[in-house]
């Protein structure tokens, strides 16, 4: 824990108001707004424009740091999303026309207030939303996605993990991430709709919280990655990528305050899977054509 955490976690500014941030967490906060606020070296945009994707998953809050190291069949890139939070996202996104023409599947309610413009909106917030895990699990978001995809349409698939409440699969079932980040499973989160505010206002530990998120994002994964193999297998090019990052109390913040461009937030990730070109070939190779493939120097 850095000493800016420390210092808004100390009982005299800590307290048990549960109603507003503390006030050194505050101050700080917008003083890092402030000097982040003109860094807009972005390049997720360019690389989702540069790319010929059929489907596109954007992975709500996941880090670059933290997808990279459980991805086991890629190199993930690093790219630098224009935002720190779903709404700023989408306004960006609205404002340059990166999705024009695109079907856009989301599980974010956040797509409905934020509204894009030039896509074809299909809200699963509003059709498959589980009122007992307070969220859309993966697989409702990425199955009308692949449904457009295999129609011909190229598809966004705006899903909601790795971000709060956490959930992951256990056997059969999508459940709260056991002993995780969940009002199932923390009592105290009932009814909260800031878990920013909620873990700046509590001695909620910092460390199970970013336990439940990397649970979180282990269950995203699982399931992206069997959408991802089915589909490259059948021909298609999948993207991932996120909206941006979160934040475990490094910089002295936790979760993902808006217009907060620091690395943690805005170093998204970035990985393409293309399908394997299938070419007939003779079978007549010289052994000095295999060994340049492998490397070896003439």
């Amino acid at each position: 824990m850095n000493w800016v955490t420390r210092v808004w976690r100390s009982s005299r500014l800590f307290g048990d108001d549960k109603s507003s941030e503390p006030l050194a967490y505050r101050v700080w906060k917008r003083a890092l707004q402030s000097v982040s606020s003109g860094r807009l070296d972005a390049d997720l945009f360019d690389r989702i424009e540069a790319t010929d994707w059929d489907l596109l998953v954007i992975l709500d809050a996941c880090r670059f740091d933290s997808l990279s190291r459980i991805v086991d069949n890629a190199v993930v890139e690093r790219a630098r999303s224009p935002a720190s939070a779903t709404p700023e996202f989408l306004q960006r996104a609205n404002s340059c026309g990166v999705f024009d023409g695109a079907t856009y599947v989301s599980a974010n309610p956040q797509s409905a207030v934020h509204e894009l413009e030039s896509v074809e909106h299909v809200e699963v917030f509003d059709t498959d939303w589980d009122d007992t895990l307070s969220t859309v699990p993966m697989e409702e978001v990425l199955s009308a996605a692949t449904e457009r995809v295999r129609g011909g349409k190229r598809t966004v698939a705006h899903t909601l993990q790795p971000h709060y409440p956490h959930v992951c699969r256990v056997g059969d079932l999508v459940v709260p991430v056991p002993g995780g980040f969940h009002p199932l499973e923390e009592p105290e989160l009932e009814g909260v709709t800031q878990p920013q505010l909620f873990l700046t206002s509590t001695g909620y530990p910092l460390t199970r919280f970013k336990r439940s998120y990397e649970v979180c994002l282990k269950y995203a994964w699982a399931e992206t990655k069997q959408v991802v193999d089915e589909l490259v297998a059948d021909g298609y090019t999948v993207a991932v990528t996120a909206d941006h990052g979160e934040l475990f109390g490094e910089y002295g913040l936790v979760e993902h305050p808006s217009e907060v461009r620091v690395p943690p937030l805005v170093d998204v990730p970035w990985v393409v899977f293309n399908p394997l070109e299938k070419r007939a070939g003779d079978g007549a190779r010289e052994v000095k054509d295999q060994l340049r493939a492998l490397g070896y120097a003439d």
